[in-house]
């Protein structure tokens, strides 16, 4: 499940930039999903941040008992986020979101998604990728995914694009979304972002 090392594609994507220092506003979690094992259990939140129109995708891990033993939160923007759940949700997922080896996605209806900031004086990039689930025996399970959230050690280009340096992990959390998650999760999003634009006509100067 580690990401690959990807830098020329990296630098080809244009990265949503989200300055640490500023202040956001967040509404409450759009969606909360917990799991719990005999030795773990974690979380997967979505919160939106309209005012940059991203969601703020945080997956994270406690000990049995409930004690934060990590987290790693990501933006996603909220077009190309929400434009791949519904794909993947109304079953286009497998023409419009192919493998691809260069951008580090293993299967169909994958998606993969670089951002950074600056953090304490210091680039960080910040990567999230969701695939089709894989067994212990390494076959993919297409019924689910895997979500996965990094934070790495980078170098910050002249273009602005946040080049990782993926030997030197900061922090990665993953979490298992079934299909019929993802469906639903796709529809929760689609209808925040109906409310929001509804009351907001100037949405897309963002």
């Amino acid at each position: 499940m580690d990401f690959e090392n990807i830098d020329e594609f990296i630098e080809t994507v244009e990265q949503p930039t989200v300055t640490d220092t500023l202040q956001k506003e967040y509404d409450k979690d759009l969606y909360k999903k917990w799991f719990r094992s005999k030795t773990q259990s974690g979380f997967l939140s979505i919160k939106p941040w309209y005012q940059g129109l991203k969601f703020k995708v945080d997956i994270g891990k406690t000990s049995i008992d409930g004690k934060l033993l990590s987290s790693t939160m990501v933006y996603l923007d909220a077009i190309d986020f929400s434009a791949y759940l519904n794909s993947v949700a109304n079953g286009t997922g497998k023409l419009n979101y192919i493998q691809n080896d260069k951008s580090g996605i293993p299967t169909n209806e994958g998606f993969v998604s670089y951002g950074g900031g600056i953090i304490e004086s210091k680039p960080i990039s910040r990567i999230f990728k969701a695939h089709y689930w894989q067994n212990s025996d390494q076959s993919y399970d297409e019924s689910a995914f895997v979500w996965k959230c990094g934070h790495f050690a980078a170098r910050k280009t002249e273009s602005g694009a946040f080049i990782p340096d993926m030997k030197t992990s900061l922090s990665v959390d993953s979490i298992k979304v079934t299909r019929s998650e993802l469906c639903s999760i796709a529809n929760i999003i689609n209808l925040s972002l109906v409310s929001h634009v509804t009351n907001k006509s100037d949405w897309y100067s963002v």
